[in-house]
């Protein structure tokens, strides 16, 4: 009877640690189960986040790429800018400003030279106010009409003062280096250091050819040289084009200063 009582004991004792053996791995295989579904979660979400980020720098890629192809095919120089305002004033950077809104613009290297843009030079929009301060003390500074001042910068930049060309031309009035350099200005993409070199250079075409500002304008574009050489504007059909648009603005932006002063 002892060993039938031992046996019978014993044969408890075994059940139930089966039975704690089969009910630890379930509580373990239930909490991994948990962790494993978390992780899974937080993978698929990296995973989605990091699709859409690069979808989104697929499509800018996309639309920068057809902007730079479409002026490319039409002979341009590409140039991304960033416009935006701060403080009531409208800037310009080249790189997208921090938690502000902001306008993105491309340029062609000399607005006005493109011998097939569709610009309507007799209704675009003009810049009648834009760096008014410096572009009134540099044309009283070396006598030179403001309103012509004004048609050369919207001929040559749009007043993006960080345009740039591709021969190297650069800012506002889109001046040379060697011609910067020569006119006093260190930094060219300076609004105020680019429009008093800029300016004083147009002062010497001027005094140069009689103050006419037709052979002044052609001289900007195509040398002073150029113009001495065929005794008037060159036979150029880029310089040709841009006289023309450079008178078309500068009759509109003085004729805005006088209706200013009535």
């Amino acid at each position: 009877m002892k060993f039938l009582f031992a046996l019978l004991m014993l044969s408890i004792a075994l059940a139930e640690v089966c039975q704690a053996g089969e009910v630890a791995p379930a509580s373990q295989k239930e909490g991994t189960g948990a962790i494993d579904f978390e992780k899974h979660v937080r993978e698929v979400a990296q995973r989605t986040a990091a699709e859409a980020r690069a979808k989104k720098d697929a499509e800018r890629a996309a639309k920068a790429k057809a902007s730079a192809d479409k002026i490319a095919a039409s002979g341009g120089t590409a140039l991304k800018v960033f416009k935006y305002r701060k403080d009531g004033a409208v800037m310009f950077a080249d790189s997208a400003p921090y938690k502000t809104q902001y306008e993105v613009v491309v340029y062609n290297s000399c607005y006005a030279c493109s011998i097939t843009s569709t610009v309507n030079w007799y209704n675009t929009r003009l810049h009648l106010t834009e760096f008014s301060d410096t572009i009134g003390l540099a044309a009283k500074q070396f006598g030179v009409d403001a309103g012509f001042i004004r048609a050369i910068i919207h001929a040559e930049s749009a007043f993006n003062p960080l345009a740039r060309s591709r021969k190297g031309a650069t800012g506002l009035m889109q001046l040379m280096p060697g011609t910067a350099k020569d006119m006093g200005v260190i930094d060219s993409t300076n609004p105020e250091q680019n429009i008093k070199g800029g300016v004083r250079y147009l002062a010497g075409l001027l005094q140069t050819f009689s103050g006419n500002e037709a052979l002044a304008a052609a001289a900007y574009n195509a040398g002073a040289g150029a113009v001495t050489k065929y005794s008037g504007v060159p036979p150029y059909e880029e310089t040709q084009t841009y006289v023309k648009r450079v008178k078309i603005l500068s009759e509109r932006y003085k004729n805005q200063k006088q209706l200013a002063t009535k």
